[in-house]
């Protein structure tokens, strides 16, 4: 028999008075940061934008909010997972997780389901259960991929700029290499380690605005193929180096320490006041190297738990 049941418009009332009980008595499965946009209040009116779900455990029951980032997005992620009972968490959890999961294979048309968990960060307000959870998490069939952002030191001096090997050459964005760009990133190369989770969509979105266009670089060989790239994206007042990718055959090599700096260089006369920031895998260590060399530290730790079909 199912427990798992979706909470619509109509049952909204039932679940806005859980969460008031829960919020007030337990801490959540997720760090939130105490603000209107990230509050518990949110959940207390309904939203088309989420799924809500509550999944019965005998007299309790945990409560989830999960959803896409854009219509198309291939990846569900939960931002709310809370269990009613605090004394009972870990019994709850341990019954529910298989049941989110077998939710999620028939129930939702999603490529990945990923439940993150902040480890240390500046958004932590108090402990989370996540910490707790990982191990469970993972024994349900959820691989976990571990995360960090980093951010620039802007009292450092610049950094130099290192020479490209012969046959290479750098060149800026264009409308004419949009083709050779998304192919580079969702097709001809198998080295995801430098690249953000964003959708193809999201991805052809970064590459209309202004200020990507003009900071966004490539490094291009003697064929004319793209083999290093950095897309760069602002959102309010933080600059994010996110799409840092370089190819397979170049690992090792110094071309993604050069086509960062440079790409500093450039940043620091286009908007000298804002701190640069940049979201990386904790196992590209070349790309952590070349960050490291250039500046950035690291601030903020995830694991993402990852179910993919």
């Amino acid at each position: 028999m199912k427990t798992i049941k979706r909470i619509t418009s109509d049952t909204i009332s039932e679940f806005a008075q859980k969460i008031e009980h829960a919020k007030e008595n337990f801490i959540p499965m997720l760090p939130f940061v105490k603000m209107p946009l990230h509050d518990f209040d949110r959940y207390k009116s309904y939203s088309d934008k989420g799924i809500y779900l509550i999944d019965y455990i005998g007299d309790e029951y945990c409560l989830y909010h999960l959803y896409h980032l854009s219509e198309g997005d291939d990846t569900l992620r939960a931002t709310l997972i809370l269990p009613s009972n605090w004394d009972k968490r870990f019994e709850i959890i341990e019954q529910s997780i298989p049941n989110i999961k077998e939710w999620f294979v028939e129930e939702d048309d999603s490529k990945k389901f990923i439940i993150q968990s902040l480890e240390y960060g500046e958004i932590e307000y108090y402990p989370t259960l996540s910490h707790y959870l990982i191990p469970t998490i993972v024994r349900n069939g959820y691989g976990p991929k571990y995360r960090m952002y980093m951010k620039r030191d802007g009292s450092l001096p610049l950094p130099q700029v290192t020479d490209l090997d012969e046959g290479l050459s750098e060149t800026n964005y264009s409308l004419e290499l949009l083709d050779d760009i998304t192919n580079f990133y969702y097709a001809s190369t198998n080295n995801y380690r430098y690249f953000t989770n964003c959708t193809h969509d999201e991805f052809l979105e970064m590459l209309e605005q202004d200020f990507t266009i003009r900071n966004s670089k490539f490094i291009i060989d003697d064929q004319g193929n793209i083999v290093a790239g950095i897309i760069v994206t602002q959102d309010s007042e933080k600059v994010w180096i996110d799409n840092f990718t370089v190819s397979p055959e170049y690992n090792n090599s110094l071309i993604g320490e050069h086509l960062l700096s440079k790409t500093i260089w450039d940043l620091s006369n286009s908007c000298p006041d804002e701190t640069l920031y940049i979201y990386l895998n904790r196992d590209c260590y070349d790309a952590i190297s070349a960050c490291e060399i250039n500046g950035f530290v690291p601030f903020e730790f995830w694991t993402d738990m990852i179910f993919e079909r």
